[in-house]
């Protein structure tokens, strides 16, 4: 159990630090600049999205429910 608690923390601090680290750069950054983020936050939202309603469709299935 504290391994799976140890890994569930890590993921989340590692994704606390990537967005603090990008939360004071430039949302856009042209090509070869310094600065900017590490993360494209709009592109992880959307695959998270995406992968949120996938999850909900089939726990849906399988439990039996109509969308």
């Amino acid at each position: 159990m504290r391994v799976f608690l140890g890994f569930i923390l890590g993921v989340l601090l590692t994704i606390l630090v990537a967005y603090m680290a990008d939360a004071g750069r430039a949302p856009v950054c042209p090509a070869g600049a310094t600065g900017c983020p590490l993360v494209n936050w709009d592109e992880a939202n959307l695959r998270f999205k995406n992968a949120q309603a996938a999850i909900q469709s089939a726990w849906n299935r399988l439990t039996g429910h109509k969308d």
